[in-house]
């Protein structure tokens, strides 16, 4: 899936401040959320969700792993 796809997801995971499983989310990882949300040039690249806390948020932004929960263990099956 595209960033553009998922826009309704990362908002709803911003204002809730939790995962789509219910995980919390923290403040550093919030932050990221609102960086993918904010750039609209990058909106075509693929999402990553993690397998671990299940947040979804931009392939661009978790190159040594999830910045939510740390885990390595992303995918791209949403």
């Amino acid at each position: 899936m595209k960033i553009s796809d998922v826009i309704g997801i990362l908002k709803a995971e911003r204002n809730l401040k939790r995962t789509p499983s219910g995980r919390p989310i923290v403040e550093h990882a919030v932050e990221a959320i609102n960086a993918s949300l904010s750039d609209e040039k990058n909106w075509d690249m693929e999402v990553m969700k993690c397998i671990n806390c299940c947040i979804i948020i931009s392939g661009l932004l978790v190159p040594e792993g999830c910045v939510n929960c740390g885990s390595k263990d992303l995918t791209t099956e949403i």
